[in-house]
């Protein structure tokens, strides 16, 4: 009995460890190729949407993040978000989760720009 739980266990963990590895090709065929991220301030000031696999990286979201703060004096103190959330049951995603940079921001939910229009916000 103690022999099979210690092969279910290996078989497990061994599971976990090559799905992570494999990860980047398992999420073409669940997701697609062109996964997009959006991030936002608060109140949707500074948008950027991320676009790895085309080059539109975090590097780039920074820089541009940056710029915007640099040109925008009065939203120096702005904080950028990501409007998507992990997905516990992706386990093949929890290495990304805890070491991707791009999951590294703070979540919250996304601000729809058209609806704030509709209703006569700013």
């Amino acid at each position: 009995m103690k022999r099979k739980q210690i092969r279910i266990s290996i078989l497990f963990i061994a599971l976990l460890i090559l799905s992570n590895a494999f990860s980047g090709y398992i999420n073409v065929f669940s997701d697609g190729l062109f996964n997009t991220y959006l991030y936002q301030t608060e109140n949707a000031e500074f948008e950027f949407t991320a676009i790895p696999s085309k080059g539109r990286d975090i590097g780039m979201m920074e820089r541009q993040f940056s710029n915007f703060k640099k040109n925008s004096p009065e939203y120096k103190g702005l904080k950028l978000f990501r409007t998507f959330k992990r997905e516990p049951l992706k386990f093949w995603n929890w290495y990304l989760y805890l070491t991707n940079g791009m999951y590294q921001y703070e979540y919250h939910e996304k601000v729809d720009l058209e609806s704030r229009k509709s209703h006569g916000e700013t």
